[in-house]
């Protein structure tokens, strides 16, 4: 036996025994207790199938992880998945994601939850999300001297949404979406479903599993970054959910880009890689890491968000509840506020979430809160009211600043990850099948360009296509009846579902692409959008504006006369 095969022996043989002795019971501090919602409770324990059955983790513990547990749960309970879904989260659990930021979230990732009525956590999570959250109900554009381009009238709940078959938008705290999905996952754990593993970074997949489906995840030693020990599981499906620089996606994302679609904005349709010939490297398998990088790479969207909940009410400046975006000409610069009530004990607190967009060199690298904000006063000078006092009402170190990066390419699935090792390495791993399937969820599948704030959606919507993709292979496998799932079908659909993402991630991308078009210009263009186009735009009567914005909003969201909502 060599070295290393001893290593992970000795080293299956101390995580077996660690994790006996351990118990991670996720500490109940969430938005609301479990005990407040009057729901049956699960009396039996998953059924337990002969054969084998689908082992999942997720790697992550964010919104798009905790959404992709809390739909596989009840497959546990009802014994299609081996229990429990397992979820590794660098992450100390009690004090990540807990910013006080507002965040919007569309109905089509919160209806899965909705709709699951006879499932106490979705319910659980659901009810909590309302309660935390404001909906967006009317909305507009404005130029910077306050004229109004066009408003709009948004569902302002569920039924209405349902009635009109038009998304609503739930806007709330960042912290107040994960704490709910938190107190949700927290009743699966307690009843078997899930099991967290905080403070686990998920290095990589062990690459030389005998097994045919499944392998282990190697979590890094505490205290020795050097050494990665693997799980005491094997897992036959890993959802990757751990974010933008995702070090799954690094290390095995990118290598189907010859079948790649290229996703930035209205350019998304079919084609190669916009990279020099095979012919100017060295080797192919330089080449082939060429595209690969450029597969999964980040690109830089050329303009700084800055946010904040400014404290001020919407009596205080005189203003009904019209959320508005106001769009500038060059330098990407953009305003924009929403308004947020949300549950304090037993008051209400409101705030202005805002944010700015702007490409300004000075400002983004200015570090001293007082003076970025005193700078970002001066370039916004001039715009109408109360932008000045929002952002004056903002205490300085609230102000978030964030660089606007996307990824160039979303992520398929490895659906062959003993073929993706042997590229890779050059030496296959020692078994006969494909190896596990690697699954890329919220900003691991896309990191999206901010501007149309879509980003938790679409991380919680792939999240429920996911559930439901892996449901329909969870049946006996007809070539090995000792599996109690089907590799081959499962291949099948994930494929069927990435196409389907890939569809509504084109709508969302080709909007975005719209919106900064039309809303963004800059040169000669914008000289001809601020004289021209724009008080054409204010001549058009609302009745007319307001169904085309809705239409693009709808597309955007991938809702189309040939897909609708929950495709």
């Amino acid at each position: 036996m060599s070295s290393l095969h001893r290593l992970i022996s000795t080293s299956l043989t101390q995580s077996i025994q660690t994790s006996k002795r351990r118990k991670r019971i996720l500490p109940s501090t969430y938005v609301l207790s479990p005990s407040s919602f009057k729901f049956s409770t699960l009396t039996t324990a998953p059924q337990s199938l002969p054969g084998e059955r689908l082992r999942v983790a997720v790697v992550g513990g964010g919104c798009a992880g905790l959404s992709s547990a809390l739909h596989l749960a009840p497959l546990v309970e009802k014994g299609l998945l081996a229990s429990p879904i397992d979820i590794y989260t660098h992450d100390n659990h009690l004090t990540a994601h807990q910013r006080d930021i507002g965040v919007g979230v569309w109905s089509t990732a919160l209806d899965p939850f909705r709709l699951e009525q006879d499932r106490p956590s979705h319910q659980l999570a659901y009810k909590s999300l309302i309660q935390a959250g404001t909906w967006v109900t009317n909305v507009g554009y404005r130029t910077p001297d306050g004229s109004w381009l066009m408003k709009s009238h948004l569902p302002s709940n569920h039924l209405e949404a349902d009635q009109r078959n038009m998304p609503a938008l739930l806007f709330l705290r960042e912290k107040d979406l994960w704490n709910s999905l938190s107190t949700a996952v927290h009743w699966e754990q307690q009843r078997g479903m899930i099991q967290i593993h905080t403070q686990q970074k998920v290095t990589q997949l062990w690459e030389q599993s005998t097994r045919p489906f499944s392998t282990h995840l190697m979590i890094e030693k505490q205290g020795n970054k050097g050494l990665s020990l693997p799980t005491e599981r094997e897992y036959h499906v890993i959802i990757a959910a751990d974010g933008t620089h995702s070090l799954l996606r690094q290390q095995y994302g990118g290598h189907d880009v010859e079948r790649r679609v290229r996703l930035t904005g209205t350019g998304a349709l079919p084609m190669p890689l916009d990279i020099p010939a095979e012919g100017q490297h060295a080797s192919a398998a330089d080449w082939n890491e060429m595209q690969r990088q450029t597969g999964i790479g980040l690109q830089d969207r050329h303009y700084t968000v800055y946010r904040g909940n400014s404290v001020l009410t919407r009596n205080e400046m005189g203003l009904d509840d019209t959320s508005f975006q106001t769009w500038g000409t060059g330098n990407s610069m953009r305003f924009a506020t929403v308004p947020m009530v949300y549950p304090v004990g037993n008051r209400k607190e409101e705030r202005q979430v805002w944010f700015i967009t702007c490409n300004d060199p000075e400002i983004a690298q200015e570090t001293n809160p007082s003076k970025r904000q005193d700078l970002l006063l001066e370039k916004f000078q001039g715009w109408h009211d109360p932008i000045r006092r929002i952002v004056e009402a903002t205490g300085p170190n609230e102000i978030l600043a964030d660089r606007a990066i996307a990824h160039r390419y979303a992520t398929s699935p490895v659906l062959n990850f003993n073929h993706v090792v042997e590229k890779m390495r050059g030496i296959r791993p020692p078994n006969s099948g494909s190896g596990p399937f690697i699954i890329f969820v919220g900003d691991a599948f896309m990191t999206i360009d901010p501007i149309l704030a879509q980003g938790f959606t679409v991380g919680m919507e792939g999240a429920y296509i996911m559930k439901k993709a892996i449901e329909k292979a969870c049946v006996k496998c007809e070539r090995d009846s000792s599996l109690n799932y089907d590799p081959y079908l499962l291949e099948k659909v994930l494929r069927e579902r990435d196409e389907s993402r890939m569809k509504r991630l084109v709508c969302l991308l080709r909007a975005t692409e719209l919106v900064q078009f039309l809303g963004q210009p800059s040169g000669t263009l914008g000289q001809f959008q601020t004289k021209i186009l724009r008080p054409v735009v204010q001549m058009i009567p609302n009745l007319i504006k307001s169904p085309i914005f809705d239409r693009v909003l709808k597309y955007s969201l991938g809702i189309t006369p040939f897909r609708t909502k929950g495709e």
